[in-house]
């Protein structure tokens, strides 16, 4: 077998199998005569075909290995350790949290921590402490889910207490508020975006430093960013800016988080726009600022979808999840509906396409939600400072 380099100028490559096979196939002829029969059922095919199996795996793992070096295409732990040489992270797994909970029962009754309380669909929540019901037959306590993630618990949802934590003496619970949810650790997919999204972190003044520090931010989604570097008010791209400002709409983060990551990267005497007003204090100086910048509005947006379908699997199902993948930027190498961004119906389609190859798409068409829809196969203008969202109910499938 002529050698082979699994590592070039363009990138890492794999020979076909059908290549590997037929030089293995060439050495063993060298090696015991031309006419030596090579066919997979002899004994020599069989010790071939195995052999070739062996290259190939080889191949793969160093192959496997060198993309690793690549942070498009990393995973795991290499990805992680390429991130972290520009201050990146990865997000872990959290728990859904319901604060205030409101237990009632018998003065006196000691609930320890641990107590379990399951919501009406049997997600299972525990006490983060112990707390002793009070004179007044009551006692205010939080709760956490006990598997981590987005585990939901709407308002007096969380009532039904499970009976091996049970204790005597404590009669109800309710949660007057909704659960704040956890999350999961962030895929790979999300970690590759997120990465080119926040390379100039580590920079500061330019716009592209404002904007990975935001995005770096906890809980930060997307944004869109503005800039007017002239000394009069200016309206770009239908958004009003005062004069040496910037303007930053974001989505996700808390007021204050976000605040504190626009004060750290601007440049000094740069004035801010928005709606959301927040007194960040500069560390350098002491100096108290009041960071301005905007929330999103979001905009629900109907799809409706035609597709002819196949055995393999349910089109309805798999049209739908590839869609709200696609919207909620989980695909690699897509960003989804951010802060700003069209709906695209090719791009839809082609989210279709690559989470169920099985499935053809013949027409897709967006809309906004209104009370007589219109629905185009034209992308669907979202304004800076709007963000589109798409929820299952608003997803229509037609199956031909």
């Amino acid at each position: 077998m002529a050698e082979y380099n699994y590592i070039e100028n363009t990138g890492t490559i794999l020979p076909d199998t059908s290549e590997v096979l037929t030089g293995v196939q060439q050495e063993y002829k060298e090696a015991f005569g031309a006419d030596l029969p090579v066919t997979p059922e002899t004994p020599q095919g069989v010790l071939i075909t195995s052999e070739t199996l062996s290259r190939m795996s080889v191949l793969r793992n160093n192959a496997s290995l060198a993309n690793q070096i690549n942070p498009n295409l990393a995973g795991g732990l290499f990805l992680d350790a390429i991130w972290a040489l520009t201050g990146g992270q990865r997000s872990g797994t959290g728990v859904s949290r319901v604060l205030g909970v409101i237990l009632t029962g018998s003065p006196g009754t000691l609930v320890p921590s641990g107590t379990q309380v399951a919501t009406t669909v049997g997600d299972v929540f525990r006490s983060t402490f112990a707390v002793v019901i009070g004179a007044g037959g009551t006692a205010t306590i939080d709760f956490e889910s006990v598997v981590a993630g987005p585990i939901p618990a709407t308002p007096n949802d969380l009532t039904n207490i499970v009976a091996a934590t049970a204790v005597l003496g404590l009669d109800t619970v309710t949660n007057p508020t909704a659960a704040v949810l956890g999350s999961l650790a962030q895929s790979d997919a999300s970690v590759r975006t997120e990465r080119r999204q926040t390379l100039a972190k580590q920079g500061s003044s330019l716009a592209e430093a404002v904007m990975s520090e935001v995005r770096s931010v906890a809980g930060v989604q997307s944004l869109s960013f503005r800039e007017n570097k002239s000394n009069v008010p200016v309206v770009i791209d239908g958004i009003p800016l005062v004069a040496h400002s910037i303007w930053v709409c974001v989505n996700g983060g808390t007021d204050f988080d976000v605040a504190t990551a626009i004060l750290s990267k601007k440049s000094g005497g740069c004035n801010y726009n928005g709606a959301v007003s927040v007194p960040v204090v500069e560390p350098a100086s002491g100096q108290i600022y009041n960071v301005d910048f905007d929330r999103p509005t979001p905009i629900p947006v109907l799809v409706r979808a035609t597709v002819k379908g196949t055995a393999l699997v349910d089109p309805i199902a798999a049209t739908k999840q590839a869609i709200l993948d696609y919207a909620a930027g989980n695909m690699d190498g897509e960003n989804g509906l951010q802060v700003g961004t069209d709906v695209s119906p090719f791009e839809l389609s082609a989210a279709v396409n690559a989470f169920a190859p099985g499935i053809f798409v013949t027409k897709m068409e967006v809309a906004y939600d209104a009370m007589v829809p219109v629905y185009l196969t034209d992308t669907l203008p979202i304004a800076l400072n709007e963000i589109a969202s798409v929820i299952e109910a608003n997803i229509q499938v037609i199956v031909l």
